[in-house]
């Protein structure tokens, strides 16, 4: 949906020609003419990886300073230590999943989404060909990679409910996520519950043999996952700013999923060490696929569903031990999304 600005009487279109010319483009110039840009600060949910590339494209390709921003971008460790960092108001910003910010909440953490950028998770069962794990059910009797406390993990329980899997006939070993591709390649699991847009890249290309990718939604376990989170302070003392970054993040998206080569090759002159172009490109032709969720397609990038969020909502207070569970339009907010970029 696009928004076109009406225009008044001559005697007031002078004054009001810079606003027209916002509303009717969606991007500010004002800043960039002023040459005055706000420093802010991103934390990532991890050490960068190729989901990462939306806000490096909205830094390189000058989202970031249409918008009057200069944004400083930092790598992390957890979605929950991005939340903290954000609430500390250490960061204005976080790379955070859904489900660790409804998790963290309810201890009374300030945060709040402004956009989530994959509303379906790619969260998966990674395996190998000769593993004979071909559908959900054949992880029985099988050692299955884990991390404690993390996002993939956490949606276990939810996975063998409605896939119909006994948990107690699933070996569950504890690893770092740096050992899911060594153990497995090694032999010592038959699997790993991980993420596809940055493990199944690697996996992939270190592999001899077939990669197979189960995901979870395709056994019904609804949930969104990364998005940007944002302190109720910032959202309500600096709403053009938090505009601004949403907006940039969006178009960012949208270069991204129409300029893939280009992505991947941006993404790894920035870091030729952490991010190769192969795996770089793969896991841009996966990602628009959690870029929307069933009920999203056709809505802005990174607006937020309700009934996506309630549903995530259940998932956890169901089969992850959420204690407190509030309204979900608590966690979100959708009023700094641009409805004209889809």
């Amino acid at each position: 949906m696009t928004t076109t600005t009406r225009r008044g009487a001559l005697g007031i279109i002078a004054g009001a020609g810079a606003s027209a010319l916002i509303g009717a483009t969606g991007f500010s110039s004002t800043a960039r003419a002023q040459g005055a840009l706000t420093k802010m600060r991103l934390r990532l949910d991890f050490l960068v990886n190729t989901p990462h590339i939306y806000f490096y494209a909205a830094r390189e390709k000058g989202y970031f300073k249409e918008e009057g921003l200069d944004i400083e971008i930092l790598e992390g460790n957890t979605s929950a230590q991005a939340i903290q960092q954000v609430a500390n108001k250490d960061d204005d910003f976080g790379v955070a999943g859904f489900d660790a910010l409804v998790n963290v909440t309810q201890e009374g953490v300030p945060a709040q989404m402004v956009m989530c950028n994959f509303r379906s998770t790619p969260t998966a069962i990674m395996c190998l060909e000769s593993s004979g794990i071909k559908e959900f059910k054949d992880i029985t009797d099988k050692k299955l990679g884990v991390r404690a406390g993390s996002g993939p993990t956490t949606l276990l329980p939810a996975l063998f409910a409605k896939a119909g899997i006994a948990p107690d006939k699933v070996s569950q070993l504890n690893l770092d996520f740096s050992a899911f591709i060594p153990s497995l390649l090694a032999g010592r699991i038959d699997g790993f519950a991980g993420l596809a847009t940055s493990q199944y890249p690697i996996l992939a290309g270190l592999a001899k043999e077939p990669v197979k990718v189960l995901y979870f939604a395709d056994a019904g376990v609804v949930a969104m996952s990364m998005g940007i989170v944002a302190h109720p302070d910032t959202i309500r003392d600096k709403p053009q700013q938090v505009k601004g970054f949403v907006r940039a993040v969006q178009r960012g998206m949208k270069w991204s999923r129409e300029n893939q080569a280009e992505a991947g090759q941006l993404l790894n002159s920035l870091f030729p060490r952490k991010v190769k172009l192969e795996e770089a490109k793969l896991a841009l032709e996966i990602m628009p696929n959690f870029e929307n969720s069933a009920r999203s397609k056709g809505s802005a990038l990174g607006q937020i569903n309700e009934a996506d969020a309630s549903e995530t909502i259940d998932l956890l207070k169901a089969y992850a031990g959420l204690r407190v569970a509030r309204d979900p339009k608590t966690y979100y907010t959708n009023e700094f999304i641009d409805p004209s970029i889809i």
